[in-house]
């Protein structure tokens, strides 16, 4: 594969990896969307100079670009589940956020065609983005009534394996195990994101911190902590991850577990629109007067962005949001699994995690965080002991209720 160079324009990237158009849509050049732009502007137009206009770290938004094309060289075949033996049965699915999915599906595929090829392992998998609007297999969770029905390993970020029906029928019964003498790291092992029940493997963190651009600041304090956010001074001062009539989970959860309904429901008022992340970094680098101060984002989008003298990252007192990259192994199929339930909880993969952002569970990987920052999460006893289904859509609806009492609008 030839390496991508900053002084190629985006003509020649998009001419030869066509792939890459979606990687610039979703990190600022939504113009590129449109032919006539490719071929006018493209042509002329250097990868190196459309990365400063945006102020976008070059280093990292290189590092998708290559990510992007290794995807599209190496799993043409793997856009759907691969169901090739006689069982039909789907062995490892794979749901990420698509900054872990676009580094780790790459070493995953190698290792799994190893375990196929050299360990006649007969596997069958799937490898998907977390949003991808193909396959939403969180729709269908609790429709599941037999274990079979399940995949014997699923990698996930997503809440909605929390949810009751599916904790009731096939994880409060065992149905999977923990990977025993894992060495932890100690930070995250304080900080309760181990599964102390061991049917969720957490392997990593994805982490939701505030950036905040003093410029649009102004005068208003800058906030310490996240119960701040609900102060009056921040009405219709934040952005948060935002779709249609669906607002992050992990936020409002968060502010329902410490603040209650009122919190979830001040916060709607805090909270100006939605977006995705890659929008934010868009608009904050952008000059327009109208952006909010205040952006909750993953850590990783915010690491994209270049350094600015007004634009800083803000490290709560109580600690940056944390929600667990798990892993569910069948216990029935723990044996059988062995070398790949071990790869997936290995250095290897906490290396690939710690890369991108997602801080690591192994003990040997360094964090990537910085060894001042709180960490912050539900924990496990409050999401067994609640309905997550139940919480989720109603501190969504209550926020929604407030929100657009206010006269805004739905995220697009």
């Amino acid at each position: 594969m030839e390496q991508i160079q900053l002084t190629m324009t985006i003509g020649e990237i998009i001419k030869n990896y066509p792939e890459t158009r979606e990687v610039f849509i979703n990190n600022g050049f939504a113009i590129f969307a449109d032919d006539t732009v490719i071929q006018q502007l493209g042509v002329v137009l250097k990868l190196k100079t459309a990365l400063k206009s945006k102020n976008i770290n070059e280093e990292s938004f290189m590092k998708l670009l290559q990510g992007k094309i290794a995807e599209t060289d190496r799993y043409k075949n793997l856009q759907t589940t691969v169901l090739e033996n006689d069982t039909n049965h789907l062995n490892m699915l794979s749901l990420l956020p698509c900054p872990l999915k676009v580094p780790m599906q790459g070493e995953l595929k190698l290792f799994l065609d190893y375990l196929r090829e050299e360990k006649n392992l007969p596997l069958n998998y799937c490898i998907e983005s977390f949003f991808n609007d193909h396959l939403d297999y969180e729709d269908y969770l609790e429709h599941f009534e037999e274990a079979d029905e399940i995949p014997d390993i699923i990698m996930t970020a997503g809440y909605g394996f929390f949810y009751k029906n599916f904790m009731d029928r096939f994880v409060a019964k065992g149905i999977f195990a923990d990977v025993i003498n894992r060495p932890v790291n100690s930070r995250l092992a304080e900080a309760g994101i181990i599964d102390p029940d061991g049917h969720f493997t957490v392997i990593g963190a994805n982490v939701l911190v505030m950036v905040v651009d003093q410029n649009r600041l102004g005068n208003i304090p800058m906030p310490k902590t996240w119960g701040d956010l609900l102060k009056p001074e921040y009405e219709n001062k934040v952005v948060m991850r935002g779709h249609g009539d669906i607002f992050c989970d992990v936020v409002q959860l968060n502010y329902y577990k410490d603040y209650g309904a009122a919190g979830v429901e001040q916060l709607g008022r805090s909270v100006k629109y939605g977006l995705h992340p890659a929008q934010m970094v868009k608009e904050l680098t952008s000059s327009r007067k109208d952006v909010p101060p205040i952006h909750i984002m993953p850590y990783f989008f915010y690491k994209t962005m270049k350094e600015s003298a007004h634009i800083k990252i803000l490290w709560p007192e109580d600690g940056v949001l944390i929600y667990p990259i798990s892993v569910l192994i069948k216990a029935d199929k723990m044996q059988e699994l062995q070398e790949l339930a071990e790869y997936l909880t290995g250095p290897e993969i906490a290396r690939i995690c710690a890369e991108a952002y997602f801080p690591a569970t192994h003990r040997d990987v360094k964090m990537n965080l910085p060894e001042h920052v709180k960490l912050k999460w539900l924990g496990w006893d409050f999401i067994k002991n609640n309905d997550m289904k139940y919480l989720v859509e109603t501190m969504n609806d209550t926020f929604m209720r407030v929100y657009r009492g206010g006269g805004k609008e739905v995220c697009s």
